[in-house]
């Protein structure tokens, strides 16, 4: 029963949900009366939507094209190492400047903020297209022809995806959709908010500490980019609706929207409040960024010796058998916050977005905090996948860093 409704249910319900509720959030979030006509429109997207996602997706792709540093993801169970490219920090601030630069001389933040619905449905249907022909290419012509995935209901395949790391014309896909248009896209919406909301209203602290609590976590993102190679969603997860339509569509609509409801439904913090919440958001960020490099550092060290918190960092070797057949050796870190709990950095992830959502104002909930619930429903729901992974790669090793760090998200609680 259950493995009916994750094959043959789930897909269309997922599908059908995640694109009415992307344009119901978008109509809503601007003030309108929502309708199932207006809706349809929005679907389509007009002619400025359309010439604004061809630019942003021909944008990524001409920065995984030009010459950069090649960055090595981890090797995959049929023997691949993924190659990428590692210039997303340089792309990100020559993206940013170049926009901000644009939007001197014409009113480019208005016309997105005017023109989002219809920006939400192009992409979508870029996104849903990207899918089909990427389901297809999974079929009849994979990248890797070793990457073997079972088969299942056509919808669930369009649903996970078929390839692990599908390249086209040289450009590593999951790359292009995740970094390159999702968070940046991320990054160019949020300043399209904000500049709108000023003109509108005049300068609101709340509304600039979402802005620039984003901004920092989103300059930090690109800064640690070649870390992102090494977590589940470019390890494990399929390119397919899931990830390529999540990364397209499902994140500059939701990951934007606390700034995005704001514009219409502007905040009425106190300065003070204002700038309580910036200074939880900007430490909650800074120590998401130490957690993850000091895994980084870690893995990076050449017999993983290194110093954490002025020590040499702990392990515990951990063998495994990889998808060849082939005995290997990892190392499970229990140094600095790693040896406080296994996801140090989920909870302050979950601390930094609650800082900017929260700054939206408690009137306008629960709206404006729609990404934190998300989120914190995803990250709990990662946690125990990661750690089912983990479990069956690591096996009795796993069980014996679990008894050396027994705590998941919260020391001494959780």
């Amino acid at each position: 029963m259950l493995e009916r409704i994750r094959y043959h249910a789930v897909p269309p319900a997922f599908i059908l949900f995640f694109t009415f509720i992307v344009q119901y959030l978008a109509i809503k979030g601007k003030g309108e009366n929502f309708t199932v006509d207006l809706m349809q429109k929005c679907m389509l997207g007009n002619t400025t939507s359309w010439i604004w996602s061809v630019i942003i997706v021909l944008w990524g792709a001409v920065s995984l094209k030009v010459p950069a540093k090649d960055v090595k993801g981890p090797e995959t169970s049929f023997g691949v190492r993924p190659i990428y490219k590692g210039n997303g920090f340089q792309y990100y601030c020559f993206t940013l400047i170049i926009y901000i630069l644009m939007d001197q001389l014409f009113p480019v933040s208005a016309s997105l903020y005017e023109n989002f619905p219809q920006l939400l449905g192009s992409f979508n249907i870029i996104a849903m297209l990207l899918c089909i022909f990427l389901l297809i290419k999974g079929k009849v012509s994979p990248t890797h022809k070793n990457d073997k995935v079972k088969r299942d209901p056509l919808l669930y395949e369009f649903y996970r995806g078929m390839e692990l790391h599908p390249t086209v014309f040289g450009l590593d896909i999951k790359q292009l959709t995740n970094c390159r248009i999702g968070l940046m896209g991320w990054q160019i919406f949020i300043h399209a908010f904000f500049v709108t909301s000023v003109g509108k209203y005049g300068f609101n602290h709340a509304v600039f500490v979402n802005y620039i609590l984003q901004t920092v976590y989103l300059a930090k993102f690109f800064w640690w980019e070649a870390g992102y190679f090494y977590t589940l969603d470019m390890m494990f997860d399929r390119a397919g609706y899931y990830i390529c339509w999540g990364c397209l569509v499902w994140v500059p609509c939701l990951y934007t929207y606390s700034s995005y409801y704001i514009v219409q439904h502007q905040p009425s913090l106190q300065t003070n409040q204002a700038l309580l919440f910036l200074i939880a958001g900007l430490l909650s960020i800074t120590l998401n960024y130490l957690v993850d490099y000091e895994k980084q550092k870690f893995r990076n060290a050449k017999d993983y010796k290194c110093k954490i918190w002025g020590k040499e960092a702990s392990f515990i070797r951990a063998e495994y058998v990889d998808g060849k057949g082939r005995k290997k050796t990892s190392a499970l870190l229990t140094s600095g916050f790693w040896g406080i709990s296994r996801h140090m950095n989920y909870t302050f992830e979950l601390l930094a977005a609650f800082s900017w959502c929260g700054v939206g104002g408690f009137e306008n909930a629960p709206m404006v905090h729609l990404y934190f619930i998300f989120l914190f429903g995803l990250l709990i729901h990662r946690t125990f996948r990661d750690e089912d992974k983990c479990e069956a790669k690591y096996k009795r090793h796993w069980k014996l860093y679990c008894e050396k760090v027994p705590y998941r998200l919260l020391p001494y609680i959780w």
